[in-house]
């Protein structure tokens, strides 16, 4: 009998693994056989990169920005590896009956560590299964609520297979313990102990307990075959994926795109088709959990916009099946049945969305290159958006604007040009906002006036600046914004320029993450960095406080500080002014809030739902301050117009950190 048991458990075991590994090795080599998109290198720094595996997916280290959820899913995490090296017994004892750890061990510290980690382990894992059970079926968070029904259900098999293996465990273990067959089992197994009292209640015998053990293991290893056997087919295969997806992960700013390989033979550019994307953003898609943490950050999904993250994710994932499918014959086309174009254009690619996933997918590359297809290929863009491509063509600048007037702003200022002085430490590059905007060239010009103050020795490009490519880029005009990257290239180059201060966030990240693609690389500054260092440095000093200005909030831009980790500069500049009270909003940082001008977004109309500047403003005005303190000029134009839509604007100001700061000098 104990043959047959030996032998039919064996035949379950190498079925259930060789059924396993079979389909997580077909996925794996399709993953590469269906991807066509250029991919640049992943395995640079493969030290760090295992660190990273260790301290995101081990430590779990994004998790912890929810405190309540993130301790249950650490211990259902920890305790499943610790739990596993039961599993790995019962796999030989299984096989081999005659083997166990108490054979292998003997009744020594490691034998009695060994039965305490493992009971410790099975009841907190079983505790947390209860809670997260518990949490989905009466107090769902609201990332939950738009679930599926199928992946709700997906997460509740899971659970309970989860669960089932742990219970059984302890079943097994309590029976053994009962049967006098582990030493001090009352010390070593305590929970186990209980708890297979509290099930098995009516037994007494030894027989019985021995009989119990036997169908509990069993059970155990039942269910053990089912869970090798669904985990592949379960949005829960992210326990494979995650370890290849985080290790993969780009060390590049999370703002940088990565750029396109043009000629005049391709026929179709950006991604319209699921075998255009890359390797890794189909590794993306298979490695969601679902979880919705990046939908409940986004602020287009917050404010009523069609767009969801998570789905975009997921209608990779759908449209990767639908391609491995041999059967489906005629397959539906990615960016009209699948995912909309309505979706792809409410994106501000804040980077909420992947600041907040846990897994480290990459969410902006892949709903920018499907913009790329939508405009490149097939035309599909909004009308007020083409305008403004029309005029960044023909004119270098969104608004259209003749370039002969963007050396206005400094008038009567002692500003020199690169064409006039060059042998300057820094370029000053005031973007086209700086130039154009009537509003925000007052901000120019008062960094202009703090810079001389301070000594510091800059030039200005003037008429020869011309956009730095941001706008074009995440419109998904690669080719205009390849124009544009060039010419200023060669711009740069001609004067040596190597490094750079400007105001704008936007002009900021693509200096200094997406410039270097072409071949030039700069020392970026931004404003409130240069400004903080030359208050350190003592070059220039607040010596009165303002006049308008007596508590400030800020507003961190997504460009400058989720994508580049600007965040303690803006405040220094603010902290450093006296009689100033700064409040943070309670969205601050890596947590804050998108003012809804990024990604292209500055030239498109809100047609849908509540604006996500009024969604800001009102944050804003809610602290209770005077003013609302601002580092980007779409953040200051979004803000002022949201403040003004709250009927606060005679109450509330809207500035920039520098045109504060001028004041105080």
């Amino acid at each position: 009998m104990q043959v047959f048991g030996s032998l039919l458990f064996t035949v379950l075991a190498c079925s259930s693994v060789g059924f396993f590994l079979f389909h997580l090795k077909k996925l794996w080599f399709s993953l590469s056989e269906v991807a066509q998109g250029v991919e640049e290198s992943r395995l640079d720094n493969p030290l760090v990169r295992f660190r990273n595996v260790f301290l995101w997916g081990g430590l779990q280290g994004r998790m912890f920005k929810d405190l309540i959820p993130a301790v249950m899913h650490f211990i259902i995490f920890w305790g499943f590896i610790t739990v596993s090296l039961g599993t790995i017994e019962t796999l030989f004892h299984g096989i081999f009956p005659s083997f166990s750890m108490k054979t292998l061990l003997g009744e020594s510290f490691f034998f009695r560590f060994y039965l305490i980690t493992q009971d410790t382990a099975n009841f907190l894992v079983a505790l947390a299964i209860l809670f997260a059970v518990a949490r989905r079926i009466f107090f769902p968070p609201a990332r939950f609520k738009a679930l599926e029904a199928s992946s709700k259900k997906d997460a509740l098999i899971i659970l309970g297979l989860i669960g089932g293996l742990v219970l059984t465990t302890l079943v097994a273990l309590g029976a053994t313990a009962h049967t006098g067959d582990l030493i001090d089992f009352s010390q070593n197994v305590p929970f186990s102990f209980l708890v297979s009292s509290i099930v098995l209640f009516p037994l007494s015998s030894t027989e019985g307990w021995e009989t119990a053990h036997s169908i509990f293991w069993w059970a155990h290893s039942l269910i053990l075959f089912s869970f090798m056997i669904y985990l592949p087919f379960s949005k829960h295969q992210h326990l494979i994926w995650v370890w290849p997806n985080m290790f993969f992960k780009h060390f590049k700013s999370t703002g940088r795109l990565r750029p396109m390989k043009l000629s005049e033979e391709m026929e179709s550019f950006g991604v319209g088709n699921v075998k255009e994307f890359t390797w890794k953003q189909l590794l993306d898609s298979i490695t969601c959990v679902e979880c919705g943490r990046c939908t409940s950050v986004c602020p287009a999904a917050s404010t009523g916009k069609k767009l969801d993250p998570r789905m975009i994710v997921l209608g990779v994932k759908k449209a990767f099946k639908e391609e491995l499918n041999q059967e489906i014959k005629e397959k539906r086309k990615l960016t009209e049945d699948i995912i909309s174009a309505e979706e792809l254009w409410d994106c501000t690619t804040c980077g909420a969305c992947m600041e907040a996933c846990p897994l480290h997918i990459e969410h902006i590359p892949t709903i920018v290159d499907m913009r790329r297809y939508l405009t490149m290929t097939e035309g599909r863009i909004p009308d007020e958006l083409q305008t403004t491509l029309t005029n960044l063509e023909n004119q270098g600048n969104p608004w259209g604007f003749s370039n002969d007037k963007r050396e206005d702003w400094f008038k009567g200022l002692d500003v020199s040009t690169m064409r006039e002085k060059s042998s300057v430490d820094y370029l000053l590059w005031v973007g086209c906002a700086g130039a154009f905007d009537q509003r925000y060239q007052k901000v120019s010009q008062s960094l202009a006036k703090v810079l001389n103050q301070a000594g510091v020795s800059y030039s200005v490009l003037g008429k020869e600046e011309t956009c730095n490519g941001d706008t074009a880029r995440r419109a998904g005009n690669e080719y205009l914004a390849n124009m544009q990257i060039e010419q200023n290239v060669e711009t740069f180059k001609r004067y040596g320029i190597k490094k750079v201060i400007t105001p704008c966030p936007h002009c900021f990240n693509t200096f200094k993450n997406e410039y270097e693609d072409f071949g030039l690389t700069l020392e970026v500054k931004h404003h409130s960095e240069m400004v903080a260092e030359l208050l350190e440095a003592g070059k220039i000093t607040p010596n009165k406080t303002t006049e308008s200005v007596k508590k400030a909030t800020f507003h961190d831009s997504c460009y400058l500080g989720r994508h580049n980790k600007v965040y303690s500069a803006p405040r220094k500049v603010l902290e450093s002014i006296q009689g100033l009270e700064s409040i943070e909003m309670p969205r601050n940082k890596e947590k804050g809030f998108c003012c809804g001008a990024g990604g292209a977004r500055m030239w498109l109309e809100e047609t849908k739902g509540k604006k996500i500047n009024i969604e800001r403003a009102e944050e804003a005005l809610a602290t209770g301050a005077d003013t609302v303190a601002t580092g980007c000029p779409f953040c200051l134009t979004m803000m002022t117009d949201g403040v003004q839509t709250k009927d606060e604007s005679k109450k509330v100001q809207v500035k920039d950190l520098v045109e504060i700061l001028g004041e105080s000098l």
